[in-house]
């Protein structure tokens, strides 16, 4: 072989090793960059995703017979407070304010300071249905200032299940995110002690502030309780 050939062999083997170096950069490049964009893609997946707040609680509870509410008075009580209080049904009565009976009322058993120590401190608000239809009740509650009540709607449409929606800015300044809640009813003789009748299974109720989320909440039936006060359900949804 002539030291051209040889010459012109190792000008073509360079060229062979610069073009594979060449084209092996340009695939790592792109291999680079793909990484990136996919990386890039799984980010933004995760910084768009967006949690929406409800401004609206529906509420449905279901008795075991059709409301009376010329003889009753039911409540829903709502509270930012987990450890929110109310009075219960017996036995579980609280010797001093053993009535439910709304912020400003005189109580026949008890003195009005134990009601607002033991329960209303706690509350945020409640929504009340009596013989005029709903309606709303803003806190805080203070002793010797009787809150106003302020309109809903009215009753509608009878039958064992009591239908009403509110908008959370009329009781909470601030929505929490967690809304603690209790439905109770209540006998309302003339002159006489209002003791509840009944309530849901326990106070720790609670619903998330974000749209769409459901609180189903189950009752056992109560023979031994009129049927327009026995609670068989409840159902709560953030809108």
């Amino acid at each position: 072989m002539t030291n051209y050939e040889l010459i012109n062999d190792e000008i073509m083997s360079n060229n062979q090793n610069r073009n594979w170096k060449f084209g092996f950069g340009i695939y790592f490049v792109i291999l680079v960059w793909s990484f990136v964009i996919m990386l890039a893609g799984g980010c933004a997946k995760t910084v768009t995703q967006i949690v929406t707040y409800g401004d609206q609680m529906a509420v449905e509870v279901t008795l075991r017979g059709n409301p009376d509410n010329d003889a009753n008075r039911y409540f829903l009580v709502v509270s930012n407070n987990a450890n929110y209080k109310i009075p219960l049904p017996p036995p579980d009565l609280i010797e001093d304010a053993p009535e439910f009976i709304e912020p400003g009322d005189t109580p026949t058993t008890g003195s009005p300071e134990a009601y607002y120590t033991n329960f209303y401190s706690t509350w945020s608000g409640y929504i009340i249905l009596e013989p005029s239809g709903f309606f709303l009740v803003r806190g805080p509650f203070v002793i010797d200032q009787t809150p106003t009540p302020e309109v809903l709607s009215n009753l509608g449409e009878v039958s064992t299940k009591i239908n009403f929606s509110f908008r959370l800015g009329r009781i909470f300044d601030t929505v929490p995110d967690n809304i603690y809640f209790d439905f109770v009813t209540v006998p309302w003789p003339d002159g006489e002690a209002k003791i509840p009748s009944d309530h849901l299974p326990t106070t720790n109720n609670y619903i998330s502030k974000i749209s769409g989320s459901i609180a189903a909440i189950t009752d056992n039936e109560d023979s031994g309780l009129e049927a327009s006060l026995d609670i068989l359900g409840c159902r709560v949804e953030i809108e």
